[in-house]
């Protein structure tokens, strides 16, 4: 499904939800089914709910959270069972991608760290479930490190979502002004 169409989906779910006592539900669902097909990253489930509910972007952020590290876990267990030779039978390329054996790297040396980690950054966090699935069997240090990293990232997103453009708006007029001063400064 192309992104515009997924993107027109998750909106026409988060305004249904709105309507009613939907919306945390709809997150984790939305959240969980986002990280379990890997078709669109969960920041586009947690912006367009705060928005829609700004008062609620504690809750939104953590039920989202809660949604895509049950994800990952799922994922985790499915990897484990599937074993490397499946896997690379059905994804040859991944034993040539860059970004997959930087991950994997990560997770062999680090393991649920790396995961933490992982979850907190934009970085693709597949390669690393993928990885500490097959070889590891700790899937609640791996939920925990996965929730933990989730809470962080999707909490910043969405306080940040909750007060645009109020407060991040009048922090980068602040900032914007003081490069005019200082580039002011240095013409003169």
């Amino acid at each position: 499904m192309p992104l515009d169409q997924i993107d027109a989906l998750l909106r026409r779910a988060l305004r249904y939800a709105t309507k009613g006592h939907r919306l945390l539900p709809v997150c984790v669902a939305l959240s969980f089914a986002g990280t379990v097909s890997a078709a669109y990253p969960v920041t586009a489930v947690v912006v367009p709910a705060t928005l829609l509910a700004a008062a609620r972007w504690r809750s939104i952020s953590v039920v989202s959270a809660f949604g895509s590290a049950l994800g990952a876990a799922v994922l985790m267990v499915v990897f484990h069972h599937l074993g490397w030779s499946q896997l690379f039978e059905r994804f040859p390329q991944l034993a040539n991608n860059e970004t997959w054996i930087r991950i994997v790297g990560w997770a062999a040396t680090y393991g649920v760290i790396a995961l933490f980690l992982i979850a907190v950054s934009p970085l693709p966090q597949t390669p690393a479930l993928i990885f500490l699935g097959a070889v590891q069997h700790d899937f609640v240090s791996a939920f925990a490190a996965m929730l933990l990293g989730k809470l962080i990232k999707y909490g910043a997103f969405a306080w940040t979502a909750s007060h645009f453009p109020e407060r991040v708006g009048r922090g980068l007029d602040r900032i914007l002004r003081r490069a005019e001063r200082a580039n002011g400064a240095d013409e003169a």
